[in-house]
């Protein structure tokens, strides 16, 4: 042995390498035990970062391309693919793109509605809240999403604070409507999604989408100018006061929809 051992010097590793090595393993115990999605997070957040400078190379290259923008190509690829389901009713991709489209004719005909103007959207959890977000989106419009758990005052505040030209109020929310009508200003036009309506001075909105067409409005009302101009109002419920709006860029919507709809 001590010939073989002549040719083949066994080599120690320096003093310090199992010391490192037990403070490696020991470190990842404490990761796995204290932080264990550490990995997966650092992952997320890389991504997200690498989008954002995506974002802002076609931001000072002068290409803007937005959420609405890739929704429209997504329902070209893959129309057939459900974009939601509720209630167990599967949405496509093709069957919302089409049916925002209608919306979006409707307001185009019907709304007078122009180019960065503000809408206010009182609708509960259903999809037409999805399709009159989107046909609004393709008119170029802001949309404010008002808390519909917000009632009288609180609600009027909301409204006044983001200076819609138009109030949009789905079809389970018209007594909350019937509270704040006397009270809203007259230049806020009131569109309701029923087929019917009792109110004075309030249009209705499903009758319109049935006989609007299902083509898409012209591109130029729907591109945006700027990424960081508003897409968005968020409101809040008012748990410390009167509700206030959380404004959503087109960059930021896009970076934080990224893992959805940016694949």
């Amino acid at each position: 042995m001590s010939g073989w051992d002549d040719l083949y010097p066994l080599v120690m590793p320096p003093s310090w390498v199992p010391g490192a090595a037990a403070g490696i393993v020991s470190l990842h115990l404490i990761q796995k035990l204290l932080f264990p999605y550490f990995w997966a997070d650092l992952r997320y957040l890389l991504k997200v970062l690498m989008y954002g400078l995506k974002v802002e190379m076609y931001r000072l290259q002068g290409k803007i391309v937005t959420i609405l923008d890739k929704f429209v190509k997504l329902a070209e690829k893959q129309p057939h693919k459900p974009f939601l389901i509720y209630e167990g009713k599967v949405h496509t991709y093709q069957d919302v793109d089409r049916r925002s489209n209608r919306i979006a004719q409707v307001f185009l005909h019907h709304g007078a509605l122009k180019k960065g103007d503000t809408v206010a959207l009182l609708m509960g959890n259903e999809p037409d809240f999805i399709h009159v977000w989107f046909g609004l989106a393709k008119l170029g419009c802001v949309v404010a999403f008002l808390n519909f758990n917000v009632r009288s005052r609180s609600l009027l505040h909301c409204i006044s604070s983001c200076e819609p030209k138009m109030l949009v109020v789905g079809a389970d929310l018209l007594g909350t409507l019937e509270e704040i009508l006397p009270n809203l200003e007259e230049d806020v036009s009131v569109w309701i999604m029923t087929k019917d309506s009792t109110f004075p001075s309030v249009h209705t909105l499903l009758d319109k989408i049935e006989a609007a067409s299902e083509d898409p409005v012209p591109v130029k009302r729907q591109s945006a100018n700027n990424l960081k101009s508003s897409v968005l109002y968020i409101f809040t419920s008012g748990t410390t006061g009167l509700p206030k709006a959380a404004v959503i860029s087109h960059m930021q919507f896009s970076i934080s929809s990224r893992h959805r709809w940016m694949h």
